[in-house]
């Protein structure tokens, strides 16, 4: 279990990173001010507790193999996702059988996953451009 676990961690990790990648790209295109500016998608150390604080509260809700299946669709979603997918609210994956949006988005909070991204963004200058546009 504790190889498959950090399987899915590593999965997670650079589906998340791949997400945020795309995001960024949409942002920079809509707003040329964030280019040159956006932090790092990659994940380290404290991304990871958070990561895997969200994996064990989506295990906890939807079991092992509801977010096998999640991973599975993230990973057929993302490879063919464009930025603006992300920035329109078209791209749904991420979300396993049984949970809904609302409650991936509060376990990410509650785990602090949506913490780091922001205090990255805040960090970067980022947020201060975006909002002053």
């Amino acid at each position: 279990m504790l190889f498959r676990s950090q399987s899915q961690l590593d999965r997670f990790e650079a589906l998340s990173e791949q997400m945020t990648t795309l995001t960024y790209q949409g942002l920079a295109n809509q707003y040329p001010v964030l280019q040159g500016i956006l932090p790092s998608a990659d994940w380290g150390r404290p991304e990871r507790r958070a990561g895997r604080c969200a994996l064990r509260d989506y295990e906890r809700a939807v079991g092992e193999d509801g977010v096998e299946a999640m991973l599975v669709e993230f990973e057929t979603s993302i490879a063919t996702a464009s930025p603006s997918d992300l920035l329109d609210g078209t791209f749904s994956a991420g979300v396993p059988e049984g949970l809904t949006a609302a409650r991936v988005n509060q376990i990410n909070t509650e785990c602090g996953l949506t913490e780091l991204q922001t205090q990255r963004l805040l960090e970067s200058g980022a947020m201060q451009a975006l909002q002053s546009q």
